[in-house]
C-alpha cells in the first residue's frame, strides 16, 4: 500500500464518529413526542425508546395537572439502528 491510499484511509477512518456515539436533542412536544436532533430533524415515538417516562407528569399541591416534567428539557440519545431509531437514556440537567 502507498503513502498516499494509507494517508486517505486513516483520515476516512478519523473523519467518521462511530454510528453509536451518543447525541443530545431537545424534547420540544408532549404528549406527541417529538425530539428535535440538530437544527433539522425531528424524532416521533416511532423513532424512540426511553429508560425512563419520558410522559412523567407534574401536578400542583392540589392535584391539578401543570405540565410535563421533561417538556422543553436536552436529553442524551444513544442510536440503535440505522433506520434512525434511539433510546434515551437520559436528561441533562
Amino acid at each position: 500500500m502507498d503513502g498516499i491510499t494509507e494517508l486517505a484511509r486513516y483520515i476516512k477512518n478519523s473523519d467518521n464518529p462511530s454510528p453509536y456515539t451518543p447525541m443530545f436533542g431537545t424534547i420540544i412536544s408532549l404528549p406527541e413526542l417529538k425530539i428535535r436532533l440538530g437544527s433539522w430533524t425531528l424524532l416521533y415515538a416511532d423513532d424512540i425508546r426511553a429508560t425512563f417516562d419520558i410522559y412523567d407528569k407534574t401536578y400542583d399541591s392540589e392535584g391539578r395537572f401543570v405540565g410535563y416534567t421533561y417538556l422543553g428539557k436536552e436529553v442524551v440519545l444513544l442510536p440503535y439502528s440505522e433506520d434512525n431509531k434511539f433510546i434515551v437514556i437520559g436528561v441533562v440537567q
